[in-house]
């Protein structure tokens, strides 16, 4: 029997926003990053490649090419029947992104092509398989839950796949929809493109060997072995010009593998057949790639790279010095000197087979370096022998986040393995301060706003008064003494009001009012001006998918606490007062208030602050949804 796109009949209604299709926003860094490291995991772990080459080609394709084109038809049509008349903004946008797909007669796909293991029918089984992983026994990367953070760039939420493996060829296709009837019975959101049986079963393994027209051009240029991921309905990560989708993947491809990159383990091709633009990215291209974005503080999404980081390490790897640290064969460290500015903070990122994973462990974060000369360092990790692993390497492996970013499950690693990890951390540490060497007495650095006490010294805690009201001018009156309402003391208490039936009370920020959040994208450029204090914000914003007219953008700023939901007692953000914000020219009145109303065509700005911070202060953009006055809604 033909191959065709089949939903299994199910019990379980899902709608179009699940947690599969609601986990990821869109960006390329997530999406880009869990493609290359599958590639990169295959080529070099398991097909033991000598270096893993990815092809990215950015394409337009008929409609009437994709698998399984009118049963997907058919059964969006079918679901989107059932939608109720209050469905939810992000239920309409997503129906929206497929019904404007549809409409046309072609699609934008983007192909992923690598060299490594390829796949076969048990690979693919794990693949497809929603909530089962064949990573504990292949390793980290290789296909396995991450396949869903592609979904996030297909406006058709359809995905496909295929591979060679000893010459022979498998396919299959995992469309992600909502629960609908069809021919009364109840069938599943998840639809798989496959061969027909009387009994579906993804166990049966029972996938197409061969693949289908829209992947046999990308199938045919694989030589002996290797994978093909198709996004069909790719939607340039919702990028506003979609030739800037080809930077996007060179950039997480130069940051997020800089280590694999610089040692010649990964080379990554990047081809937009619509305007014939093609990019290498590979040992000779890093340093053109991330010096643009050296500047770059803040990464385009929260707890991503920075291009400043990246440039730091590309730095440190092609000026830096190796350190025998005589833990294990599994480390090699680079180490830079900052040229002896004790402004300057130590940093060290660490790198797991070529891969970023962070710069933020405690035993090697910038405050476990103080009173030593500032440097950069990279931490390269590499599994030389997957026979015989060596203990660092497996330790930090496991005690990877979900993504491969950070150290966070190093909390569920046993007791002993916890604490054989963090030694180990703190010898590279240890190593490096020696290397580094200390600081001289008097290159010590203080930062703006911070006490100084000459070494020694013992202080008494002064006891702090209690803080009383005293009526702002707007209260008392431009020409008024600061009195209160019987000429005593200004510090005095507040006073009853006419009815004495309370006080005055003292006008206290609030947080904003809580509102439906908006997907944005952000830069922000603190401005200091002549005493160090931070009274500006220069921003960029873009917001993804805007509102109509009718609405408008509350705009808030705050500061981030330094806790979250791991902490007892986490604090709340700070929300910022914002005295005003000015759009091309033209100056919006904030009132000192922390939310503020702009247009949603607002894209880049100067936010004006209602107080002076300080420039250690961790600035983040905000933005929900309001109704406009003019909408009358």
């Amino acid at each position: 029997m033909e191959p065709n796109l089949i939903f299994p009949p199910t019990w379980q209604l899902d709608s179009f926003t699940t947690n599969v299709t609601s986990r990821q926003a869109g960006d390329p860094d997530p999406v880009v990053r869990e493609l290359l490291q599958n590639s990169l995991d295959a080529a070099i772990r398991e097909a033991e490649r000598e270096f893993a080459e990815i092809h990215f080609t950015i394409a337009t394709r008929p409609l009437r090419d994709l698998p399984g084109h009118s049963a997907y038809v058919n059964a969006f049509r079918s679901a989107k029947k059932e939608l109720k008349p209050s469905i939810t903004y992000d239920v309409q946008s997503a129906v929206d992104r497929v019904d404007s797909v549809l409409q046309r007669q072609e699609m934008s796909v983007l192909f992923c092509r690598d060299n490594g293991t390829g796949l076969d029918a048990d690979r693919m089984k794990a693949l497809l398989s929603e909530g089962q992983s064949d990573k504990a026994t292949q390793g980290a990367g290789s296909f396995g839950l991450g396949h869903l953070t592609a979904y996030a760039a297909s406006d058709l939420r359809y995905v496909l796949y295929a591979g060679k493996r000893d010459g022979k060829e498998v396919a299959s296709g995992h469309a992600i929809l909502a629960s609908h009837k069809r021919k009364g019975k109840r069938r599943s959101a998840h639809g798989y493109w496959r061969t027909p049986t009387d009994l579906f079963s993804l166990e049966d393994g029972n996938f197409p060997t061969v693949a289908p027209p829209l992947l046999r051009e990308q199938i045919d240029q694989i030589d002996s072995s290797g994978s093909i991921v198709a996004i069909a309905g790719f939607n340039y990560f919702h990028e506003e010009q979609p030739d800037v989708a080809l930077e996007d993947i060179c950039r997480v491809a130069a940051l997020n593998f800089l280590g694999a990159i610089w040692e010649r383990k990964m080379i990554v091709h990047v081809h937009d057949e619509a305007t014939g633009h093609m990019q290498t990215v590979d040992t000779d291209s890093l340093q053109s790639l991330l010096e643009p974005i050296r500047n770059q503080q803040r990464a385009p999404i929260a707890g991503w790279l920075s291009g400043e980081q990246g440039y730091r390490a590309w730095q440190t790897l092609a000026d830096g010095k190796a350190l025998d640290t005589q833990i294990d064969r599994s480390v090699r460290v680079i180490v830079r000197p900052l040229g002896g500015n004790a402004s300057e903070r130590s940093r060290v990122q660490i790198f797991r087979d070529g891969m970023w994973i962070t710069n933020r462990e405690p035993e090697l974060a910038s405050n476990a370096f103080g009173g030593v000369q500032p440097f950069d360092a990279v931490v390269l990790l590499t599994d030389a022998d997957p026979e015989d692993h060596t203990e660092f390497y497996d330790l930090v492996r496991k005690a990877e986040g979900p993504e491969h970013r950070g150290l966070t499950k190093r909390r569920e690693l046993p007791k002993s393995e916890k604490k054989t990890l963090g030694e180990m951390l703190s010898r590279v540490a240890e190593r490096l301060r020696e290397e580094a060497g200390a600081i001289d007495a008097d290159e010590g650095f203080t930062p703006v706003g911070f006490a100084v006490f000459n070494a020694g010294a013992s202080r008494q805690a002064t006891p702090v008064p209690r803080l009383r009201y005293r009526p702002a001018a707007s209260e008392t009156g431009p020409n008024e003494a600061a009195t209160d309402s019987k000429g005593g003391d200004p510090d005095g208490p507040p006073t009853p009001d006419r009815e004495g039936k309370g006080t005055k009370k003292p006008h206290r920020r609030r947080a904003p009012a809580s509102g439906t959040a908006v997907r944005i994208r952000r830069t922000l450029v603190p401005q200091l001006d002549a005493d160090g204090l931070v009274r500006k914000v220069r921003a960029q914003l873009k917001v993804i998918d805007p509102e109509p007219s009718s609405t408008r953008a509350g705009l808030r700023l705050f500061i981030e606490s330094g806790s979250d939901e791991t902490c007892e007692q986490p604090l709340s953000p700070v929300w910022q007062p914002i005295r005003s914000v000015t759009i091309d020219g033209t100056t919006i009145d904030g009132g000192d208030e922390t939310e503020v109303a702009i247009p949603w065509t607002a894209e880049e700005f100067e936010i004006e602050l209602g107080e002076p911070v300080l420039p250690s202060a961790r600035f983040e953009l905000d933005a929900v949804r309001r109704k406009s006055k003019e909408s009358g809604k």
